[in-house]
């Protein structure tokens, strides 16, 4: 058995060490900025650019959930009370619950008898961006 094996390699030394020592013709070799070249990358870029716009596409649609019209469930409101935990009012059905939620743990605190006012909820949200931006720019108005 050793003796076929060192026969197979002995055999098998000349094509190896002639692959080994074949150089390529440098004829052969693409222009690095040749306009071919360059049409090759920026075309195979595009291609993958729109692979995956298409199937970020195609996610989006599949995990749609199918609306039901009006939703039952809505947040109110929200407060982080730690790092990582929070409190949230959910209105649920017409009944406002206040939740403690934490990592892997979310807890009932209280269930509202009379729902709160809804402008109180509403007026605890922060402004929006452009109101924001427009009393603190010093340029005035950009547009």
């Amino acid at each position: 058995m050793r003796y076929a094996l060192t026969a197979l390699l002995l055999a098998a030394a000349p094509v190896i060490q002639a692959q080994e020592t074949a150089v390529p013709a440098l004829g052969n070799a693409p222009q690095l900025l040749s306009a071919g070249y360059l049409m090759q990358v920026v075309g195979s870029l595009a291609i993958v650019f729109g692979a995956v716009v298409l199937m970020a596409i195609v996610v989006k649609r599949v995990n749609r959930s199918p609306s039901t019209g009006k939703a039952s469930l809505s947040v109110m409101g929200s407060a982080s009370v730690g790092t990582r935990e929070k409190v949230v009012l959910i209105n649920a059905a017409g009944q406002q619950i206040l939740v403690g939620v934490a990592p892997g743990n979310v807890r009932t605190l209280h269930v509202f008898d009379e729902p709160l006012a809804r402008e109180t909820a509403e007026s605890a949200k922060p402004a929006d961006f452009g109101s924001v931006w427009q009393s603190v720019n010093p340029f005035g108005s950009t547009r």
